[in-house]
């Protein structure tokens, strides 16, 4: 990532735009530079399943205005996908598996973080996407990149009951809308779209009594002790951290839980 930090203002005008009369529009390749810029300090800052902002449009990556605010950039998972791969082969160690990992993306976005978490393990990817603007930009993209990642355009709860806990080293992407969850005095996960506590009763719900991990994805500014609360019973592996970027409360943190059925 560039050493330059974006200016705070211009990026809080653009995110209120991706966010406001963007947030379902696709955009340009030069709105996608613009993002580049703005947000990560210069345009190749964007960049998707190894693909830069100047690069997207040429080969029919699409992205829509909200994706591009609410997506994690190669230079955030892949890093963070690697140390993810390490952790969850050290506790292989511990009791390997019959059966090969599910790798379960719930909330898939953009899906560039289940799409390096498979690629590093070398696993395929089970992803959900309800949104029907999003699912076709992401399907498309995926499409593009020659995937192995499938894509249901179905509720998470949906995609649960219909994979059956496969092995103890089964890893549930968690990354469900912000919303209303994103205030000024932090990322409040017990009010997330839907709430980060009710997506983990329904994962034990769906285990059948087995364990498995869970990653997800927060800002730096965690409100109320919300990740600790909604966590609270399980065993955390891991947290990492990207070089922050953007103004504090809009950085990323990634988070490795062990979840007790």
């Amino acid at each position: 990532m560039p050493s330059h930090a974006p200016d705070p203002a211009a990026y809080f005008a653009f995110r209120d735009r991706l966010l406001g009369p963007l947030r379902t529009t696709v955009l340009t390749g030069d709105q996608l530079c613009e993002a580049g810029r703005l947000i990560y300090g210069e345009p190749d800052g964007l960049s998707l399943y190894g693909i830069a902002a100047p690069d997207m449009a040429a080969k029919g990556i699409t992205l829509l205005g909200r994706t591009t605010i609410e997506c994690s950039v190669d230079a955030y998972v892949a890093p963070v996908a690697d140390a993810l791969a390490d952790q969850l082969a050290a506790t292989a160690l511990e009791g390997p598996d019959a059966d090969a990992p599910l790798i379960v993306d719930l909330f898939c976005g953009s899906g560039n973080f289940g799409y390096h978490l498979g690629r590093r393990l070398a696993l395929p990817v089970q992803a959900t996407e309800l949104d029907p603007a999003v699912y076709a930009t992401t399907r498309n993209n995926l499409e593009r990149i020659g995937s192995a990642m499938t894509l249901h355009p179905v509720d998470y709860r949906d995609l649960l009951g219909k994979l059956p806990a496969a092995s103890t080293h089964d890893t549930y992407v968690v990354e469900p809308p912000w919303g209303p969850a994103f205030t000024a005095s932090g990322l409040d996960l017990t009010r997330t779209s839907p709430p980060v506590p009710e997506i983990l009763q329904d994962i034990r719900r769906s285990r059948d009594g087995l364990s498995c991990h869970v990653a997800i994805k927060t800002n730096d500014q965690i409100a109320h002790d919300s990740l600790a609360r909604s966590f609270a019973g399980a065993e955390h592996l891991a947290t990492l951290t990207p070089p922050p970027q953007l103004p504090y409360g809009a950085n990323m943190d990634f988070h490795l839980y062990r979840l007790n059925a």
